[in-house]
C-alpha cells in the first residue's frame, strides 16, 4: 500500500520519498532538477530549538514593559499590546485587529506549529494533521510579521528621541528576539522548499 507523500515538486509534480541531506547538500528532483529541499546547516534539531525558544520569549515580551515615553516629569510606560488598545478606542478597530494579528497572535501560532510539525516529522508517516500544519505554516508566514513591530519601534524611537524622552524597557527585547527565533525557525525549516522529513514516495530525490 503506498503512502502519499508529504512533498511533490512545485515545478513538475513528481514525488519523493525520503533522503538524508548532510549539511548544506540539496536534493534536487529526479525530473526537472529543481531543488526540493535543503540540509540544515544548524543541526536537524535548529527548527525545534528555535520554535520553542520564541515561544518561551513571548511570555515575557507580553508582560513586561516594552518602553516608556516621559516630559518634565510625567512619564507613560507601555506593554506589547498597549498600542493595539490605543488603535481600538481611537476609532480604528480594524488596524488595532490586524496589529495584534500579526505582530501577536500568529506569530505564536506558527512557532507552535513548526515546533509540531518538526517533532511529528521524526515518524516516517506525519499523516494528515501533519500536511494540515504544514499547509497552515505556509500560510501563516506570510502574516506573521513580528519584525515589522520592532522596526516601528525602532522608528519611533528615532522620530520621538528628541521631544521626549523615550526608554526601551526589557520587553521589547523580549519581543525583538523573539521575532529573531522566528526567523531562524522558519529559515531552518524551510517551509519555501518542503519539510524537513518527507514522506515515502515513488521515487528518491536526487541528493546533490
Amino acid at each position: 500500500m503506498s503512502v502519499e507523500p508529504v512533498l511533490t515538486c512545485r515545478f513538475c509534480g513528481q514525488a519523493h520519498r525520503p533522503v538524508p541531506l548532510p549539511a548544506g547538500q540539496k536534493a534536487r528532483c529526479v525530473r526537472c532538477d529543481s531543488v526540493l529541499a535543503r540540509g540544515a546547516r544548524l543541526g536537524r534539531e535548529a527548527p525545534l530549538v528555535f520554535s520553542l525558544t520564541g515561544l518561551v520569549l513571548a511570555a515575557p515580551a507580553a508582560l513586561l514593559p516594552f518602553m516608556s515615553a516621559g516630559k518634565f516629569g510625567a512619564e507613560r510606560t507601555s506593554r506589547l499590546f498597549t498600542g493595539v488598545d490605543s488603535l481600538w478606542s481611537g476609532g480604528m478597530p480594524a488596524l488595532g485587529a490586524l496589529v495584534f494579528l500579526c505582530g501577536g497572535l500568529l506569530p505564536l501560532f506558527l512557532l507552535a506549529a513548526l515546533a509540531i510539525l518538526h517533532a511529528r516529522g521524526r515518524s516516517a508517516r506525519p499523516g494528515a494533521v501533519g500536511r494540515f500544519l504544514f499547509r497552515a505554516a505556509h500560510v501563516l508566514e506570510h502574516w506573521a510579521i513580528p519584525e515589522v513591530q520592532v522596526l516601528a519601534v525602532l522608528v519611533a524611537l528615532m522620530k520621538l528621541g528628541s521631544l521626549v524622552t523615550v526608554t526601551i524597557g526589557p520587553g521589547f527585547w523580549f519581543y525583538a528576539a523573539m521575532a529573531l527565533s522566528l526567523l531562524m525557525a522558519q529559515h531552518s525549516f524551510n517551509l519555501d522548499l518542503g519539510a524537513p522529513q518527507l514522506e515515502a514516495g515513488e521515487e528518491p530525490a536526487d541528493p546533490t
